[in-house]
Protein backbone atom coordinates (compact mmCIF):
# COMPACT_ATOMS: atom_id res chain seq x y z
CA UNK A 1 0.00 0.00 0.00
CA UNK A 2 1.46 3.31 -1.03
CA UNK A 3 1.42 6.08 1.66
CA UNK A 4 1.66 9.65 0.90
CA UNK A 5 1.79 12.22 3.33
CA UNK A 6 -0.88 15.43 2.39
CA UNK A 7 -0.41 18.74 3.32
CA UNK A 8 -2.87 19.92 6.30
CA UNK A 9 -5.45 22.27 4.53
CA UNK A 10 -9.59 22.94 4.69
CA UNK A 11 -12.04 21.11 2.63
CA UNK A 12 -14.47 23.66 1.21
CA UNK A 13 -17.52 22.07 3.34
CA UNK A 14 -16.36 24.37 5.44
CA UNK A 15 -14.09 21.97 7.92
CA UNK A 16 -10.81 20.59 7.77
CA UNK A 17 -10.32 17.86 5.12
CA UNK A 18 -9.27 15.18 7.38
CA UNK A 19 -12.95 15.87 9.06
CA UNK A 20 -14.27 15.66 5.78
CA UNK A 21 -12.83 11.96 4.98
CA UNK A 22 -13.19 11.17 8.24
CA UNK A 23 -17.05 11.89 7.97
CA UNK A 24 -17.32 10.36 4.36
CA UNK A 25 -16.68 6.95 5.95
CA UNK A 26 -18.46 7.26 9.18
CA UNK A 27 -21.28 8.38 7.43
CA UNK A 28 -20.85 5.64 4.66
CA UNK A 29 -20.62 2.98 7.40
CA UNK A 30 -23.17 3.96 9.54
CA UNK A 31 -26.38 4.01 6.70
CA UNK A 32 -24.65 0.86 5.98
CA UNK A 33 -26.20 -0.63 9.07
CA UNK A 34 -30.01 0.87 7.77
CA UNK A 35 -32.29 -1.87 6.71
CA UNK A 36 -32.40 -1.84 3.18
CA UNK A 37 -31.51 1.78 2.37
CA UNK A 38 -27.69 -0.33 3.46
CA UNK A 39 -27.26 -1.19 0.38
CA UNK A 40 -27.21 1.88 -1.13
CA UNK A 41 -25.03 3.16 1.50
CA UNK A 42 -21.91 3.71 -0.76
CA UNK A 43 -23.85 6.67 -2.30
CA UNK A 44 -22.94 8.51 -0.01
CA UNK A 45 -19.28 9.41 -1.30
CA UNK A 46 -20.49 10.69 -4.47
CA UNK A 47 -22.88 12.98 -2.34
CA UNK A 48 -19.31 14.28 -0.47
CA UNK A 49 -17.00 14.23 -4.11
CA UNK A 50 -19.62 16.44 -5.83
CA UNK A 51 -20.19 18.92 -2.28
CA UNK A 52 -16.18 19.34 -2.27
CA UNK A 53 -14.79 22.14 -4.81
CA UNK A 54 -11.34 22.07 -3.77
CA UNK A 55 -9.70 19.47 -2.08
CA UNK A 56 -8.42 16.97 -4.10
CA UNK A 57 -7.46 14.61 -0.92
CA UNK A 58 -11.08 14.56 0.29
CA UNK A 59 -12.11 13.79 -3.58
CA UNK A 60 -9.47 10.77 -4.20
CA UNK A 61 -10.83 9.48 -0.85
CA UNK A 62 -14.26 9.99 -1.14
CA UNK A 63 -14.04 7.84 -4.42
CA UNK A 64 -12.18 4.90 -3.00
CA UNK A 65 -14.85 4.73 -0.13
CA UNK A 66 -17.38 4.75 -2.68
CA UNK A 67 -15.36 1.77 -4.14
CA UNK A 68 -14.81 -0.01 -1.00
CA UNK A 69 -18.19 0.31 -0.13
CA UNK A 70 -19.40 -1.29 -3.92
CA UNK A 71 -17.10 -4.32 -3.26
CA UNK A 72 -18.80 -4.98 0.41
CA UNK A 73 -21.61 -4.82 -0.74
CA UNK A 74 -21.20 -7.33 -3.77
CA UNK A 75 -19.43 -9.50 -1.00
CA UNK A 76 -22.31 -9.50 0.75
CA UNK A 77 -24.68 -10.26 -1.73
CA UNK A 78 -22.59 -12.89 -2.77
CA UNK A 79 -22.76 -14.06 0.69
CA UNK A 80 -26.17 -14.18 1.69
CA UNK A 81 -26.87 -15.93 -1.67
CA UNK A 82 -24.34 -18.88 -1.29
CA UNK A 83 -26.04 -19.47 2.62
CA UNK A 84 -29.52 -18.95 0.78
CA UNK A 85 -28.39 -21.85 -1.63
CA UNK A 86 -27.14 -24.36 1.10
CA UNK A 87 -29.80 -23.40 3.88
CA UNK A 88 -31.92 -26.42 4.20
CA UNK A 89 -35.50 -25.71 2.26
CA UNK A 90 -37.44 -28.71 3.42
CA UNK A 91 -39.10 -29.67 6.76
CA UNK A 92 -36.97 -32.43 7.63
CA UNK A 93 -33.40 -30.34 6.88
CA UNK A 94 -35.02 -27.43 9.14
CA UNK A 95 -35.77 -29.34 12.31
CA UNK A 96 -32.61 -31.35 11.97
CA UNK A 97 -29.11 -29.38 12.86
CA UNK A 98 -26.63 -31.37 11.13
CA UNK A 99 -27.55 -29.64 7.91
CA UNK A 100 -27.04 -26.27 9.02
CA UNK A 101 -23.08 -26.95 9.11
CA UNK A 102 -22.86 -25.30 5.30
CA UNK A 103 -24.86 -22.40 5.93
CA UNK A 104 -22.76 -22.08 9.28
CA UNK A 105 -19.43 -22.18 7.64
CA UNK A 106 -20.50 -19.98 5.00
CA UNK A 107 -22.01 -17.44 7.13
CA UNK A 108 -19.04 -17.32 9.29
CA UNK A 109 -16.81 -16.96 6.28
CA UNK A 110 -19.08 -13.67 5.59
CA UNK A 111 -18.61 -12.36 8.79
CA UNK A 112 -14.63 -12.97 8.68
CA UNK A 113 -14.58 -10.85 5.16
CA UNK A 114 -16.96 -8.51 6.60
CA UNK A 115 -14.52 -7.60 9.61
CA UNK A 116 -11.48 -7.39 7.35
CA UNK A 117 -13.16 -5.26 5.14
CA UNK A 118 -14.15 -3.43 8.47
CA UNK A 119 -10.44 -3.21 10.11
CA UNK A 120 -9.18 -1.80 6.92
CA UNK A 121 -11.04 1.13 6.49
CA UNK A 122 -10.44 1.83 9.82
CA UNK A 123 -6.99 1.66 9.00
CA UNK A 124 -7.98 4.10 6.41
CA UNK A 125 -9.95 6.32 8.44
CA UNK A 126 -6.70 6.59 11.01
CA UNK A 127 -4.11 7.33 8.44
CA UNK A 128 -6.47 9.85 6.52
CA UNK A 129 -7.09 11.41 10.02
CA UNK A 130 -3.51 11.94 10.03
CA UNK A 131 -3.28 13.55 6.36
CA UNK A 132 -1.61 10.51 4.84
CA UNK A 133 -3.48 9.06 2.06
CA UNK A 134 -3.16 5.20 1.76
CA UNK A 135 -3.62 4.16 -1.62
CA UNK A 136 -5.06 0.65 -1.89
CA UNK A 137 -3.74 -1.72 -4.29
CA UNK A 138 -6.19 -2.26 -6.75
CA UNK A 139 -8.80 0.08 -5.76
CA UNK A 140 -6.25 3.35 -5.79
CA UNK A 141 -5.63 3.19 -9.51
CA UNK A 142 -9.17 2.93 -10.41
CA UNK A 143 -10.27 5.49 -7.47
CA UNK A 144 -7.92 7.55 -9.39
CA UNK A 145 -9.03 7.40 -12.95
CA UNK A 146 -12.90 7.55 -11.46
CA UNK A 147 -11.54 10.73 -9.29
CA UNK A 148 -10.85 12.86 -12.75
CA UNK A 149 -13.32 11.63 -14.53
CA UNK A 150 -16.28 12.33 -11.96
CA UNK A 151 -13.94 15.72 -11.52
CA UNK A 152 -14.23 16.52 -15.42
CA UNK A 153 -18.20 15.89 -15.36
CA UNK A 154 -18.22 17.94 -12.40
CA UNK A 155 -16.51 20.70 -14.36
CA UNK A 156 -18.44 20.32 -17.60
CA UNK A 157 -21.46 20.52 -15.54
CA UNK A 158 -20.31 23.99 -14.12
CA UNK A 159 -19.23 25.15 -17.26
CA UNK A 160 -22.49 24.08 -18.82
CA UNK A 161 -24.50 25.79 -15.77
CA UNK A 162 -22.51 28.69 -15.58
CA UNK A 163 -23.11 29.48 -19.50
CA UNK A 164 -26.85 29.12 -18.75
CA UNK A 165 -26.67 31.29 -15.63
CA UNK A 166 -25.08 34.19 -18.05
CA UNK A 167 -27.21 33.50 -21.10
CA UNK A 168 -30.36 34.25 -18.38
CA UNK A 169 -28.93 37.30 -16.70
CA UNK A 170 -28.25 38.87 -20.45
CA UNK A 171 -31.75 38.02 -21.39
CA UNK A 172 -33.11 39.57 -18.21
CA UNK A 173 -30.57 42.39 -18.80
CA UNK A 174 -31.82 42.87 -21.99
CA UNK A 175 -35.40 42.63 -20.65
CA UNK A 176 -34.65 45.31 -18.41
CA UNK A 177 -33.13 47.67 -20.88
CA UNK A 178 -36.05 47.33 -23.03
CA UNK A 179 -38.65 47.99 -20.09
CA UNK A 180 -36.20 50.85 -19.42
CA UNK A 181 -36.27 52.32 -22.45
CA UNK A 182 -39.86 52.00 -23.35
CA UNK A 183 -40.46 53.78 -19.71
CA UNK A 184 -38.48 56.46 -20.73
CA UNK A 185 -39.97 56.65 -24.21
CA UNK A 186 -43.35 57.03 -22.34
CA UNK A 187 -41.77 59.53 -19.86
CA UNK A 188 -41.02 61.47 -23.30
CA UNK A 189 -44.35 60.93 -24.86
CA UNK A 190 -46.41 62.42 -21.76
CA UNK A 191 -43.59 65.31 -21.08
CA UNK A 192 -44.59 66.23 -25.07
CA UNK A 193 -48.16 66.07 -24.32
CA UNK A 194 -48.50 67.67 -21.27
CA UNK A 195 -46.02 70.97 -23.25
CA UNK A 196 -48.73 71.22 -26.14
CA UNK A 197 -51.57 71.62 -24.20
CA UNK A 198 -52.91 74.96 -23.26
Amino acid sequence: MKTTVIQPHKSSLGMDANIAVLLTYIIMAVVSWIPYIGYISWAVPIVIFFMEKESKFVKFQAVQALIIGIVREIIAIIFAIIVWAVTPKDIVGILTLNSWGAAAFVGGISVIVGLAITVLVIYVIVKAYGYKQIELPMIAPIAAKASEKLENMNINFNQNQNQQNNMNQNQQNNSNSNQQDQQNQNDSNNSNNTDNQP
